[in-house]
Parts: structure tokens; sequence; C-alpha cells
């Protein structure tokens, strides 16, 4: 027979419960740091409150000491201090400002009757040029030989007829294949040159030698001035032939060409037209050319 080692358990009635073990702690559930961090703080101070209620004590409000009101004042005189400063501050830029602006308005008036002064002088000594050249035969060829040169650099307005040259951009152009391009207007004013025109101007702007004719961004500059469409070229010429040779010229061709892409060509001729000076260009540099011996 071999002997039942396990020994007898208790039997169990209805309504009844075993407990094989302990609950386990509060700690041991949520964790060491989570509960020392939840109750640690809280279990402290209703202790200490506990003992106080007990003890029938009450906890005095304190009253602002000594220090306390100093600091008050400190802080009090430092807020006044910092606002009578800002105040001179701000009264005093007000008075530079009203200085200076009282400066820059007189030498403004200044500047002002300086260049009266000195455009009445430019015309007296014009007037002078012109009395001293007009009283001798040798001062009258000169003198027509300056107006000659002025006219074809553009240091001079020219006065004379011609032709005019409206161009423009087809309608609700979006492309750059049918908008007016830097390069169109320099064929055209070419060709202008090409027929015989004397002076020429690009919506009032001058050609001259040193005129540059370019595309910058969505713009076309002529004398580094943006110009907007629609572009007016006109020259001075004979007008019964400019038109008309015009059109054989490349410049010419160029534009009958662009016509087809619906941009706008139009040339007219003009009995009386007045083309503006250039502006003087200021040179930095000269030197005299070497002689050959």
């Amino acid at each position: 027979m071999v002997a039942d080692t396990h020994p007898e358990q208790p039997a169990l009635t209805p309504g009844s419960s075993r407990k094989t073990a302990q609950q386990p702690p509060p700690q041991a559930v949520m964790g060491l740091l989570n509960y020392i961090t939840e109750t640690s703080l809280d279990e402290d101070y209703a202790q200490v409150s506990e003992q106080r209620r007990r003890s029938g004590e009450v906890t005095p409000r304190r009253r602002p000491g000594t220090v306390g009101m100093a600091v008050l004042a400190v802080f009090g005189v430092l807020v006044a201090t910092a606002a009578v400063q800002t105040s001179r501050n701000a009264d005093q830029s007000a008075s530079s400002r009203a200085s200076l602006v009282s400066q820059v308005n007189a030498r403004a008036d200044v500047l002002d009757r300086q260049r009266t002064t000195a455009q009445e002088l430019q015309r007296e000594i014009t007037a002078l040029g012109d009395a001293q050249l007009a009283a001798t035969t040798e001062g009258r060829s000169l003198e027509s030989r300056l107006n000659r040169l002025g006219v074809l650099t553009g240091a001079t307005a020219a006065r004379g007829p011609g032709v005019r040259v409206v161009v423009d951009d087809a309608p609700g152009a979006k492309s750059p294949k049918f908008m007016v391009q830097a390069p169109d207007l320099q064929k055209l004013a070419n060709g202008l040159w090409t027929v015989g025109a004397e002076a020429i101007a690009v919506n009032g702007q001058r050609l001259t030698s040193l005129s540059a004719i370019r595309d910058a961004g969505s713009a076309i500059t002529v004398n580094y001035v943006s110009l907007r469409p629609p572009y007016t070229v006109s020259a001075i010429g004979n007008p019964k032939r400019m038109g008309a040779d015009l059109l054989d010229t490349s410049g010419g061709q160029t534009w009958a060409t662009l016509q087809s892409f619906g941009l706008k060509f139009d040339v007219n001729t003009e009995d009386n037209m007045l083309l503006p000076a250039a502006k003087r260009v200021a040179f930095r540099y000269a030197h005299e050319p070497e002689r050959r011996p």
C-alpha cells in the first residue's frame, strides 16, 4: 500500500473563502517610484494637519515686515525714476528731430537758390557764345557745324519732318513669341538709320552711339530707362522715302514677319517732330591717343 503523502485539505463550505496568500501592498501594484511620488507629500501634509488639529494650533497670518515695505518703497522709487528719465529722453529726441528737420529745410533752400543761379549763369554763357559765333562769318560756319554735330550725336534737341513708327504686342499676348523684344526694336532702329534717319528716339529716349536697347526682366530698357508698350519710334529725316525704304531693310522685313504673329506695326509720316536731347554722359577716364612716329 502506498501512503498518501498529501495533507488532507480542509473542506470548504458554501459562502466561505480561502486565501492562499496575502494581498500585495500598494507599492507592489503601482510601482515604488509612482507610489512615493503620489503619496509621500500628501501623507506628510495630512500628518502635520492632523497634529495641528488635535493640538488646536492656529497658523497665524504673516504681515509684511519692515524689509518688505522697504523693498516696495525702493521699487516704487526706481519706477518713478525710470518714468522721469524716459520723459526727458523723449523731449530731447523730439527737440533733436525738430532741429534736424530745420537744418534740412534750410539746406534745401540754399541748394534751390544755387541751382537757380547756375541755370541763369548757363543761359548767360550760352547767349554770349551764340553772340560771339554770330559776329563773324567763321563763327557762323562753326555754329552751323556744332548744331549739325549736336543733332547727330544727340547732344542737342532735334526738330524736323520724319516718320513715326508705333509697335506693340499682339492682343492678349502671353508668350514672348507674341511680344515686342529688345532685338526687335534694335533691328527697327538700325533699319531707320540705314534709310537716312538723322535722329531717333524711342518713347522719348534719344538714341546715341552710347545707347543700349536691351531686355531687363519683363521690360525693355533704352538708355537704362524702363519702357512699356506701345513703343513709339520717332525718326527725323526725309518722310517721302524713309517709310517706303524701311520695308526693304532687314529690320523692316523682320517686322513684316512679326505682323503675321499679330504684333502691331504702323508707320506714319510727320511734318514736324521735336526729339529731346539725350542725357549727358560723364566720362570718368580719358587719355591722349598714342602718336606714331
